[in-house]
């Protein structure tokens, strides 16, 4: 031993830290060995072996020191403590063979063989190479407890133990706590810890004073309650929620508290969005009930006004065959008063989609005829019923109008269509006046009829009375 004073002096600082780390290394091995599973005869050797290795390297230090030390003060000291050297050399020699039986395995005692590098005599034996020997020993220990500890780790995560179990419930998102009856806590994990200091501020060692200050509210100012499926939620200040949920466990004849956390972030916002989808559905729900009962109201009002419209037209027409009679100074007779009266009412009551257009012109056309009004017509109607019927309803009221205030004769009607547009032009042989039109309710709702389809009613009084419609996308009239 005395031939590592030749070394440099780096290499004694190496040589230090290697003890160093050695002793580090065997106290972590230590205490993992301690903690991997419940105290048992077998853990209980492993432990007094793991100890006995670790006062090993420190007299593998106290070697190094003395001599060290002697060489700075001038003197050669040889690396003495002989006596524990062989004590503790003794010990572990017991011990590895009480734990090698135990385990029925060989590996513990390979221990002994730098264990063996202690002795005084092996020292002797060695002579300069000792303290190669000596270096290679605490790389070995270095190495072995090394290796326990990533055993043990892993032993401590797989396996069940008190600890494994700890370390399996602090790895948990879920907030956990067990106590008993009287609040003392048993069990608590780490994300309980941290919602008791988010919630309260504070981290309690008693499970009573916890809970009741969370039923009565006080530091409401970190929190805000609400209700998910009948249980109290918790929402954080960082829009985090919480479901709090507090049960009695009965254990062995003995009963335990059990308070928990769980994490409904999710599930809150999935709910929150369904209550904001379900406001907007009821929402569009009361104003589709709104818009049915407007469409009711405006469906009646719709066949009122065209009931009205149809009438008019209708008893309009009769009254121009009468007027155009009397005007001709025609006989009027009972007879001819009866044939203006026969189906008037199966004609008012008619669909109008039942009619044809075409057909319903040319009854038009005949019907004025007889009172010796003649109706020329050039082109052709739409192909929409609709609007075919909507033209039919301008051609009449504007005959009917030309024969009752024109006194016309004759009315000619040209329709014509383009690409574009779609136009009618009603003229005839009436008198007409520069007095201002007023339009009366036939004509004033042929117009807003019109002009609900994008299209315009126009009249022009002079120098023949002339009444024009204008509708647009002349393409679909084909």
């Amino acid at each position: 031993m005395i031939n590592i004073l030749g070394f440099s002096w780096t290499t004694h600082i190496l040589i230090t830290v290697i003890i160093g780390l050695c002793v580090l290394s065997q106290t972590l091995a230590l205490g993992s060995t301690f903690y991997s599973r419940m105290l048992n005869i077998e853990l209980f050797f492993d432990n007094l072996l793991e100890l006995s290795i670790l006062l090993e390297i420190i007299i593998f230090s106290l070697m190094h020191g003395q001599i060290v030390n002697g060489f700075k003060n001038g003197f050669v000291i040889p690396s003495g403590y002989e006596n524990a050297r062989i004590l503790f050399f003794l010990i572990i020699i017991i011990l590895a063979l009480i734990v090698s039986i135990i385990k029925r395995k060989i590996s513990p005692t390979i221990i002994l063989i730098p264990s063996l590098i202690s002795l005084p005599i092996i020292e002797k034996f060695l002579g300069s190479v000792y303290i190669y020997f000596f270096i290679s020993s605490l790389l070995f220990f270095f190495q072995r407890s090394i290796n326990i500890c990533i055993f043990k780790i892993k032993e401590i995560k797989t396996n069940i133990s008190a600890l494994s179990v700890k370390n399996a419930i602090d790895t948990l998102h879920t907030g956990v706590l067990f106590s008993e009856q009287d609040g003392n806590i048993l069990l608590i994990n780490y994300q309980m810890q941290n919602l008791m200091f988010a919630l309260t501020g504070n981290i309690f060692r008693n499970s009573i004073q916890f809970y009741e200050l969370l039923i009565k509210n006080k530091n409401e100012s970190n929190y805000k309650i609400v209700e998910l499926d009948g249980q109290n939620v918790y929402i954080l200040s960082d829009e985090t929620a919480w479901m709090y949920t507090k049960t009695d466990i009965k254990l062995k004849s003995k009963s335990y508290v059990h308070i928990s956390f769980a994490d409904v972030s999710e599930l809150w916002m999935l709910t929150c969005k369904l209550q904001i989808q379900n406001q907007k559905l009821n929402n569009i729900s009361d104003e589709l009930k709104k818009t049915i009962s407007n469409l009711h109201i405006l469906c009646k009002e719709r066949e009122i006004k065209n009931a009205k419209i149809r009438a008019h037209d209708i008893l309009g027409q009769r009254l121009s065959i009468l007027l155009g009679n009397i005007q001709n100074k025609k006989n009027i007779d009972s007879d001819f008063l009866k044939s203006l009266s026969i189906n008037l009412l199966e004609e008012l009551k008619e669909e109008r989609q039942e009619i044809d257009a075409y057909d319903e012109l040319k009854s038009i056309v005949k019907v004025f005829d007889a009172i010796g009004v003649v109706i020329n017509y050039e082109g052709k109607l739409p192909n929409d019923q609709n609007q075919a019927c909507l033209i039919i309803d301008i051609i009449r009221e504007g005959s009917t109008n030309a024969v009752r205030h024109g006194f016309a004769t004759q009315i000619d009607i040209k329709m014509e269509k383009t690409k574009h547009y779609y136009k009618m032009i009603i003229t005839n042989n009436g008198h007409t006046t520069l007095t201002p039109f007023i339009y009366g309710s036939g004509i004033k709702e042929m117009k807003n009829i019109v002009r609900t389809q994008g299209g315009i009613l126009d009249i022009l009084q002079y120098p023949v009375f002339t009444l024009s419609v204008l509708l647009n996308g002349g393409a679909k009239y084909d």
